[in-house]
């Protein structure tokens, strides 16, 4: 059985909110390979996702499914679309801009270490070099293509803590808890 989280709007509204605030003009593309970086490192050192969003194993490597609609302006599934709409412009797509700041009382000091260090890993980095090296992550090798990634291969095989936060995520998973 694969390690669901639900996905929580509010902070992936916000976590939109807060990288394309540091990023002026970020892709769609370097969006998600961000939020996939912070979600992964977060993971693995707190045992728990940063969004909870189902990210998806697509040819260019993870992509959040929600929060790709997000980006593409199509809310039709957005419990607030007009919260979606106040953060985030998305009438350039692939372009992003920020409407406002992120809300930091929505997102944990950890939530907002491990974004930092995503944006500063992706920055630098080219669409092929960056794409490359989602292919060599194990939740998106071992995911069909198109198809849902496993938050359980998110966790490291050499993080020394790794049973542990499997433990606590599936506990965190199964009552909603971010």
């Amino acid at each position: 059985m694969a390690l669901r989280f639900q996905f929580d709007e509010r902070k992936g509204t916000e976590a939109l909110a807060y990288i394309t605030s540091r990023w002026p003009g970020i892709t769609a593309f370097f969006t998600s390979k961000v939020l996939f970086v912070a979600e992964k490192k977060h993971l693995n050192r707190y045992a728990r996702p940063i969004i909870a969003d189902t990210f998806i194993a697509m040819p260019a490597g993870p992509v959040p499914s929600t929060l790709y609609d997000f980006m593409r302006d199509r809310l039709g599934m957005a419990e607030d679309p007009e919260a979606v709409r106040a953060a985030i412009d998305a009438s350039a797509y692939p372009r992003l801009h920020a409407r406002r700041d992120a809300d930091l009382s929505s997102l944990t000091i950890s939530d907002i270490e491990c974004l930092n260090e995503a944006i500063s890993f992706c920055r630098d980095k080219g669409f092929g070099a960056l794409s490359g090296w989602t292919h060599q992550e194990r939740a998106w090798a071992e995911a069909a293509s198109n198809g849902p990634m496993d938050y359980e291969k998110f966790v490291d095989a050499d993080n020394p803590a790794r049973d542990q936060i499997l433990e606590d995520a599936a506990a965190f998973a199964a009552y909603g808890v971010l």
